[in-house]
């Protein structure tokens, strides 16, 4: 279940009449990638650094897949498409070299379907002990 929990601050609307409540995720530890493989390892019998080993190769190729500008699509779960923020410059020569224009390289993953109804279908929970 996604929890979340109520945040201080209330909005008040602009007619006076209605209000509502910010709402936000707890801050939970992070799940470690070494628990992950771990866990991957015990739920198909295999030894955690034969996983391990299967696991880095899958990532290897993705980052390089990305790191050449292709997207990855990993079915049931979603994409990775590989976005690059530039500044836009009248004309190639003012430029000069074209890899100034770039601010940022961002990876940015859209969730499939699945995916997105696994989250819908646990929805939200109210924890009230996590107010402060």
């Amino acid at each position: 279940m996604l929890i979340v929990r109520k945040a201080k601050k209330k909005i008040v609307r602009p007619d006076g009449m209605h209000e509502a409540w910010v709402y936000q995720s707890p801050v939970l530890p992070l799940v470690q990638f070494k628990d992950v493989v771990k866990e991957c390892a015990e739920s198909c019998g295999e030894h955690p650094s034969k996983t391990l080993g299967v696991v880095n190769a899958l990532m290897d190729r993705i980052a390089h897949y990305l790191e050449i500008g292709r997207s990855v699509r990993i079915d049931g779960i979603g994409t990775l498409k590989p976005v690059i923020n530039s500044t836009s410059a009248p004309s190639a020569e003012e430029l000069g070299d074209p890899a100034e224009a770039i601010k940022g390289v961002k990876v940015r993953f859209y969730p499939h379907t699945p995916l997105q109804e696994a989250i819908a279908e646990n929805g939200f929970e109210y924890q009230p002990e996590l107010d402060d």
